[in-house]
């Protein structure tokens, strides 16, 4: 599939943004990774990221886990779900997409008619 058909897709079903897309797919590449790490290979401010990656929580498609140091403290590691789960949840949403554009054409049929 065109990159930037499934880049458009995310954004839009999803309400993702760029950067949310680039985290993603930087997540693709090294698998797990710390908020300050995607923030150095991306260029872009800690706070940033972390909205990034919080946004793909809420979205279904990545998980943080909490890691506990050794002299007190924490911090969050995430990564991506499966690809089958990842599948899975955008073909629901687009599906969901689909029905609300079908309900909303429907309805402006009968205002036409």
């Amino acid at each position: 599939m065109d990159d930037n058909l499934c880049r458009d897709i995310m954004k839009r079903i999803l309400d993702l943004r760029d950067t949310d897309i680039a985290v993603y797919r930087e997540l693709l590449k090294i698998k797990k990774a710390r908020v300050k790490d995607i923030s150095k290979i991306i260029g872009r401010d800690r706070t940033t990221i972390q909205r990034s990656l919080n946004r793909l929580v809420n979205a279904g498609l990545c998980c943080k886990e909490k890691k506990i140091m050794k002299n007190g403290g924490y911090f969050y590691v995430y990564h991506l779900k499966e690809s089958e789960e990842i599948k899975s949840i955008l073909e629901s949403c687009l599906d969901n997409w689909y029905y609300k554009i079908k309900e909303r054409l429907k309805l402006e049929n009968e205002m036409l008619v």
